[in-house]
């Protein structure tokens, strides 16, 4: 196996070399045409008009007398062409500076048959992205224009989108409806194109080898004089840097940034959760009731010092009916012996079940202490929201009703609105996709409601399309990219629809998962989401759930969510059954620590494990530390790493460079993600020392840290204490324990009382 193995990356290395090569002779033709058009253009040829940007090598060629038009890139060396179907009027070009940044575009007008349309194609000047947007000059039935339609397509690229189905799960093939779709070499060269707008009513088309397309859904009976739609294209090396580009700017036009990992209580505490697939999922204690269990719950969590720092409530907390959403559905209470038969009905009032919480939600937020994030379903049919407000099919689109709920869950202590069951909302309400708008005032209102009463949100069970309508939105925090339950057969699909959560500006969150399941814990902590789970009473770990969490809750992550490889695009799109190898980060300045998880695709299976420092984004030689077996390895600058996986066919990895002083600091021992920020706050490397600013909880006790270094180090601390460096000159391996200095007041950082002790590391 290992002998296969490495002749499939011999021949991967190969391919590489050879793709790259003849790269550069097909960029250097591009190039040539480019200058020639661009060349034609300042002649005053009228036929044609060229743009171009010099910083990434993206042109953009109009043929005023045919409309064909060619987007053509020098790195990759690819050219997508198309055609407006008649030629073009009015054409000029134009410069500017919107939410993404500068751009130069040209502007014309053409016909698709009798209908009038005024189109853009705008190149950004800094971006490797392209915007291309279209006006209808009068009212349309039906709507059938596509544009762009490239019909000239680079040859033998493969495909990538997401499912039109609950958490759009990865395909390697073209899905139509509101996906980004996704192409690519085998030399990690990528391109992402998708809708921009209007994303509940739009679809891409084609096969992606002779037709890639964009437009609105065939269901649109028909659009007004004046209605603009647009697509965001990303060229560029780099797959998961071509996703960052297509993401950034798609979060770029709607004027939003993403939150940061640490923006709401979700997202930076520890959290306790009841959803399907927890303990306490539409059960609890008969003695206690659902109240008293789940207060049991937090008050066993402060007695063993386990700091959760919020609650999710699922939806057996407010009154629905049963099972679902038709008319002659009944409505549906509570009932002790069967554990509340209305587990599947829609909402009749978004209130806490009386016979649940007898004192209302408030109170009994208030006597746990801590924030709640509640769930959400759809309106039932026999709602009485009905009969006041505006419900389109089963989803309320009437601002009143938007904030009477967000006025309430404030109002409770709640701080997270989760909506749940998006697929099956946009199912049971057709005019989502039958007329302009419908759908997206849903969204808008949830998002503009919980904005106004100061409440985050997540969205679950989402569609692609839902997924892009949610780059609108800066108080949309997570995003569930896996079904019910967290397993590992959730694994590989929760790492490639990260890509797609994360680009769209919000957290990955992967569902709950019990304490004792070490690498699902693992996995939620790289994905610098929300981390949470939901162990009966007794049944938690606290020492798992302290390796991902600092004294007072705070989740150490890293800063951007654990995804795939770039070449486990490429080898689960040539079928490969290799190990799948994924990555995250904490960056400081300079210094890069990478965090590399790798599985088999079968559980309890061995398997060889390789990658190279560089393909996590490291230049130089480094110290790769095997987690689970506490070993490290030296590795020099340009070769790669490889190590058997356990028996469970699992492994972690924490990749440190190595400085020029000759030390590699891997961070904090007891945590998974060693060098996080909110344990490491700052690293500095130079060549005679590495300097490490160490956050300790107010609460918070000693931290191990450990690295490599080729001779013993000597530690100087300030604002704290050491013991005495352990050091084993076999290996270079060292380690020493660092405390706070209890005396120094803490001070606030992030809203958090924190110790600062400052750490060198001299050889």
């Amino acid at each position: 196996m290992e002998e296969q193995q490495g002749l499939r990356a011999n021949q991967y290395s190969a391919c590489r070399r050879t793709r790259r090569a003849s790269r550069s002779l097909v960029s250097a033709a591009v190039t040539l045409i480019a200058l020639v058009l661009v060349c034609l253009g300042n002649r005053g040829v009228a036929r044609a008009s060229t743009i171009s940007s010099a910083k990434t090598g993206i042109a953009v060629h109009l043929n005023k007398t045919s409309g064909q038009y060619q987007i053509t890139s020098q790195d990759p060396a690819w050219s997508f062409g198309g055609s407006l179907g008649s030629g073009a009027s009015a054409v000029r070009k134009a410069t500017g500076h919107d939410r993404v940044g500068a751009y130069r575009e040209i502007v014309f007008t053409w016909h698709s048959g009798e209908l009038p349309l005024r189109g853009i194609i705008r190149l950004y000047q800094n971006q490797r992205l392209l915007l291309f947007r279209y006006t209808y000059l009068k009212q349309a039935s039906p709507p059938s224009v596509a544009f762009p339609s490239f019909t000239q397509i680079p040859g033998h690229l493969d495909h990538f989108s997401y499912e039109d189905r609950a958490f759009s799960p990865p395909q390697f093939v073209l899905g139509q409806y509101g996906t980004p779709w996704l192409f690519f070499d085998p030399s990690d060269n990528a391109m992402v194109i998708s809708p921009a707008s209007h994303f509940i009513i739009s679809v891409m088309r084609g096969d992606g080898d002779h037709l890639i397309s964009t437009g609105l859904d065939k269901e649109l009976s028909s659009v007004p004089a004046g209605f603009t739609q647009q697509t965001l294209m990303a060229i560029g090396p780099g797959i998961r840097h071509t996703w960052d580009h297509w993401g950034k700017g798609l979060i770029s036009l709607a004027g939003r940034k993403r939150p940061g990992n640490e923006s709401d209580p979700t997202l930076k505490y520890y959290g306790y959760w009841t959803d399907h697939g927890a303990s306490y999922y539409y059960k609890y204690d008969d003695k206690l009731g659902y109240e008293g269990t789940l207060k049991a719950v937090i008050e066993q969590y402060r007695k063993e010092k386990i700091p959760v720092g919020y609650l999710q409530l699922d939806s057996w907390w407010y009154d629905k009916t049963y099972p679902g959403i038709n008319p002659q559905d009944r409505v549906g209470k509570w009932d002790t012996r069967t554990r509340g038969k209305n587990t599947r009905g829609g909402i009749l009032q978004f209130k806490a079940d009386a016979s649940l919480f007898p004192q209302g939600l408030k109170a009994f937020q208030r006597s746990i202490g801590l924030p709640v994030m509640t769930h959400s379903r759809w309106i039932s049919v026999q709602s009485p929201y009905r009969q006041k407000y505006k419900i389109s099919g089963v989803a309320p689109i009437d601002t009143r009703l938007w904030n009477l709920i967000a006025g309430y869950l404030q109002s409770s202590g709640v701080v997270n609105y989760e909506q749940d069951w998006q697929s099956f909302i946009q199912q049971h309400s057709p005019a989502f996709k039958s007329t302009i708008g419908t759908g997206a005032q849903f969204y808008n209102k949830m998002a503009a409601a919980c904005q106004r009463h100061g409440l985050t949100m997540q969205y679950c069970m989402a569609l692609p399309c839902d997924f892009l309508q949610g780059s609108r939105y800066g108080n949309l925090t997570s995003i569930r990219v896996s079904d019910d339950r967290f397993l590992r057969s959730r694994w590989r699909n929760f790492l490639y629809t990260s890509q797609l959560g994360y680009a769209i500006g919000s957290w990955p969150w992967t569902d709950v998962y019990m304490s004792t399941e070490t690498d699902n814990l693992l996995i939620s902590n790289l994905s610098a989401g929300p981390v949470g789970t939901g162990d009966a009473i007794g049944k938690e770990d606290r020492d798992n759930i302290m390796k991902a969490v600092r004294a007072d809750g705070v989740i150490i992550k890293p800063d951007v969510p654990i995804m795939p490889l770039d070449r486990m695009y490429i080898a689960d799109a040539g079928g490969s059954d290799s190990p799948f190898i994924s990555s995250t980060w904490t960056q400081d300045g300079p210094v890069r620590t990478a965090y590399v998880f790798a599985f088999t695709r079968s559980a309890n299976e061995g398997g060889t494990v390789s990658f190279s420092p560089a393909e996590v984004g490291i230049h130089g030689p480094v110290y790769v530390f095997d987690y689970f077996a506490h070993k490290a390895h030296p590795v020099a600058r340009g070769e790669s790493f490889t190590a058997q996986l356990g028996p469970d066919g699992v492994g972690y990895y924490i990749v440190a460079p190595v400085a020029p002083s000759g030390m590699a600091l891997f961070g904090d021992s007891g945590k998974f993600v060693s060098m996080g920020k909110e344990r490491i706050a700052s690293l500095a490397e130079g060549k005679g020392s590495v300097k490490a600013e160490v956050l300790f909880a107010a609460n918070g006790g000693p931290v191990t840290l450990f690295g490599e270094s080729t001779s013993k180090p000597e530690v100087t601390v300030r604002g704290g204490r050491s013991d005495a460096i352990r050091y084993t000159k076999s290996d270079g391996y060292f380690s020493v324990q660092v405390a706070p200095d209890k005396n120094t007041p803490p001070v606030k950082l992030n809203g958090n009382p924190v110790r600062r002790v400052a750490v060198t590391f001299a050889p």
